[in-house]
């Protein structure tokens, strides 16, 4: 179903007006290291008649491509809808229909990141996808008291952190913020996913992993490298720390607690909220 943007552009077609069953395709790399452009057919919703009359050259794309494997597959509702996705997700496409973008982490990642897709995304497996669009969410998700949450309540895969929605989300108590609490929080918000995606636009090489590495360095108060320093530089990451201190007051404002809890004692609240 895969498609780079050179064979996009072969079978006729604009990279900048894509019919929707060309769909950007993003994976969890993507969001820790940097985004590189890729996409799918995604024929969700057609029959296999309106997709051979609509859409000839990229139902012949899957008929060689997909068809063949397909063919053997043990699952009968696999073999006989072969082209369409194994696993469609149809009650994530419901609720962010009607969205123009969407919050996403990596499940499995060194650095517990959330970020920002247009809607128009269809997000891999290794990534957690959440049907909201207001950046308040993303802020609350960001903040120092939630990444602890995530931290204690999910998994590990060897020594990378596991996100695991029914708990680090689901569970999760959300503040119960006032209107003006919730504004403060959704500026910070779009500033911190803004900010990261303009160095990143200026800077090809560089990573949200290298940035986070060098803010937890700061935060320490340990040494830069040589190499340090340019990441530094390059991602402003002494602004991107501002922006984290600021969320996390905002949030903590938010929930009406005082800035200097333990984690433990963050921990402890959260559990009483979730009883509650």
């Amino acid at each position: 179903f895969r498609l780079l943007p050179e064979e996009v552009a072969q079978y006729g077609f604009n990279l900048d007006d894509l019919p929707n069953t060309i769909r950007p395709y993003r994976i969890g790399r993507d969001l820790v290291q940097r985004e590189e452009d890729k996409f799918v057919i995604d024929f969700f919703g057609y029959s296999e008649l309106d997709a051979k009359q609509q859409h000839p050259v990229l139902y012949q794309h899957l008929f060689i491509h997909v068809k063949p494997e397909r063919d053997q597959n043990r699952r009968k509702t696999r073999r006989e809808n072969w082209w369409l996705f194994g696993e469609n997700a149809p009650m994530f496409r419901e609720a962010s229909g009607g969205l123009s973008r969407y919050i996403a982490t990596c499940r499995t990642a060194k650095h517990r990141l959330f970020t920002f897709l247009p809607a128009s995304t269809i997000p891999d497996a290794k990534i957690v996808a959440i049907a909201l669009e207001d950046a308040y969410f993303l802020g609350v998700l960001s903040c120092q008291i939630h990444v602890i949450w995530a931290m204690r309540t999910g998994a590990f895969l060897e020594d990378r952190p596991n996100y695991n929605h029914s708990d680090c989300f689901g569970k999760f108590p959300f503040p119960d913020a006032t209107e003006t609490q919730k504004a403060r929080i959704r500026d910070l918000a779009e500033q911190l996913d803004a900010h990261r995606k303009r160095q990143q636009a200026l800077h090809p090489k560089l990573t949200l992993t290298d940035m986070y590495n060098v803010l937890e360095k700061l935060r320490a108060g340990e040494p830069l490298t040589d190499k340090d320093k340019v990441i530094h530089e390059q991602g402003l990451v002494t602004i991107l720390k501002q922006l984290h201190d600021d969320l996390d007051t905002a949030v903590f404002d938010a929930c009406g607690w005082p800035p200097d809890l333990t984690d433990e004692e963050i921990l402890q609240r959260l559990v009483d909220l979730n009883a509650e």
